[in-house]
């Protein structure tokens, strides 16, 4: 399977991802980070816990680690999207877009494909931590805190992307007033996120799975911070139409957790949604529950283990929700109805 920029997913035990010439782009953002090292100096001091490593900037506003096993977790679900999505990075509808911001952007990997599918765009990434590979020509990456007032000039951008930011986000009002102002008229907002609820297509499992006391543990640590990762999907829709956008949406794709489905391309969605569920597990949870729940590292692994054996049970038929919401600013000289 291949996206719009012509990266593979090549095996779900070796390397990741390949290009087409073999490396991989693990390699190749390892080797970017290490050039840009000594520039990068002062943002790169990161901290390291319990055998992870962590951003610096704005230190502990994302529970997540930014480690090479992180970025390629962060891979993973990009390509499981681009599958769940019919290989397009985006359904807001862009007529050649000339700005484009992609806010916790991670690897940068959506940016980058968004540069080379609108070569005329300038795209720019911006995340706490500087990991991203070096990009196209019309893409850049910056150390920016979407929690903070943003720095970009209003009635500018044509779109404004985020994906799994739930957790990063304190004032999710304020985020929304902050992206209307700075999305020039005509442009759209479009957020893809997979809340933490999971569901199932087979009979009721009990309570006490540790897959589900894990989750719940997460929605209670989470809710003991200023930005939590429990359920505010919901409000999306309501919130972009009090600040003023139009024509707002929100569907949901289903992303099976293993391979139970009958469907093919369910199938392959949930290979990818296992190695993102088995490697994302530690990542959300490691800080968060040794920080706000006073668990030890050793008890969080503990756990995380049991967990996983509940991920791989294909009797259980889990699945979880991708969420997109989008909506677009009205023109300045167009009527909207309320």
């Amino acid at each position: 399977m291949y996206s719009e920029s012509g990266y593979e997913f090549s095996t779900l035990d070796g390397s990741i991802f390949d290009f087409d010439d073999g490396s991989s782009i693990a390699s190749s953002m390892s080797s970017a980070v290490r050039s840009n090292s000594s520039m990068m100096s002062n943002l790169g001091n990161y901290k390291f816990e319990h055998d992870r490593r962590y951003h610096s900037y704005r230190e502990g506003n994302w529970v997540v680690p930014n480690d090479q096993q992180e970025q390629d977790r962060m891979d993973i679900f990009h390509q499981m999207a681009l599958l769940r999505m019919g290989d397009k990075l985006h359904l807001a509808p862009l007529d050649n877009p000339r700005r484009i911001l992609d806010i916790g952007t991670g690897t940068g990997i959506w940016a980058i494909e968004m540069a080379f599918k609108y070569p005329n765009a300038r795209v720019i990434g911006t995340d706490l931590s500087p990991i991203q590979v070096s990009p196209p020509a019309n893409c850049s990456f910056e150390v920016e805190d979407a929690d903070s007032e943003w720095v970009y000039p209003t009635n500018n951008f044509d779109m404004i992307h985020t994906r799994q930011l739930l957790g990063g986000i304190s004032d999710w009002r304020r985020f929304f007033e902050q992206a209307y102002a700075h999305a020039r008229p005509g442009g759209w907002l479009e957020l893809q996120e997979t809340p933490p609820d999971p569901h199932t297509d087979g009979p009721t499992p009990p309570a006490d799975l540790p897959f589900l006391r894990i989750l719940s543990m997460f929605t209670e640590a989470s809710a003991n911070t200023n930005r939590p990762f429990a359920d505010q999907v919901s409000q999306f829709t309501s919130h972009m139409k009090a600040v003023g956008f139009v024509d707002v949406t929100s569907e949901t794709r289903r992303l099976p957790l293993g391979t139970w489905s009958t469907d093919p391309m369910e199938k392959e969605i949930g290979r990818y949604n296992v190695l993102n569920f088995v490697e994302g597990l530690e990542a959300y949870t490691l800080a968060l529950f040794t920080r706000v729940l006073g668990m030890t590292a050793e008890q969080v692994r503990s756990l995380v283990d049991e967990a996983k054996k509940d991920i791989c049970n294909r009797k259980r038929r889990w699945y979880f929700d991708l969420v997109i919401v989008r909506g677009r600013k009205p023109y300045t000289d167009e009527v909207v109805s309320t």
